[in-house]
């Protein structure tokens, strides 16, 4: 079977984008109060101490680091997505690219963390993460990385029974990657 590759444009993709978290934010509500009840709702998002909020920075600068160092040594081909963070996050204004990292790391967490995580564990919550992120399927390197990330985010929830540690670190790690990658993409086009 041939694999090809269909070319969508940014404006596409960001959409698909906007609706697909849309549509996580409304399952992780609708499943948080159809699972846990509203009281375990709130409680998912009690605020946690100041050491949660470093441990989350720490957790985060690490993983960022990680990644920064895997795009740097190693080969491209390994980590290649077919271009869709390139085409998504390429020329996004920096408060877009924020807010879309924010959007995305509350609906995630409280979907992946306050409910599959809650009902099914960490391991069982991280390779659902894992599985949803398709383009990384046929890429060891991606699928290891990916799991990884979900996997210490698991245990900062687990550890804080509070999702804004591992919100906090979902969120700066999508912005500061995110922003990586679009320095990258502009240093690339400076030195054509």
């Amino acid at each position: 079977m041939r694999e090809d590759r269909l070319e969508v444009d940014e404006a596409t993709l960001r959409l698909n984008l906007w609706l697909t978290q849309g549509i996580v934010m409304g399952v992780a509500a609708a499943g948080s109060l159809l699972v846990l009840g509203w009281d375990a709702t709130l409680s998912l998002f009690t605020l946690p101490g100041w050491n949660a909020v470093l441990w989350a920075v720490f957790v985060a600068a690490c993983i960022i680091i990680a990644s920064m160092m895997m795009d740097r040594y190693l080969p491209k081909r390994w980590q290649d997505d077919g271009s869709i963070n390139e085409k998504v996050f390429g020329a996004m204004l920096p408060s877009t690219t924020i807010l879309v990292c924010m959007v995305v790391g509350v609906g995630e967490e409280w979907l992946f963390r306050g409910v599959i995580q809650s009902l099914t564990g960490n391991f069982w919550s991280s390779l659902i993460f894992t599985l949803i992120h398709v383009r990384y399927l046929k890429k060891p390197l991606m699928i290891i990385s990916v799991f990884g990330t979900s996997w210490i985010l698991g245990l900062l929830f687990s550890h804080y029974q509070s999702l804004w540690p591992s919100i906090v670190a979902h969120i700066l790690i999508d912005v500061m990657l995110a922003f990586y990658l679009q320095k990258t993409i502009k240093k690339k086009g400076e030195e054509e």
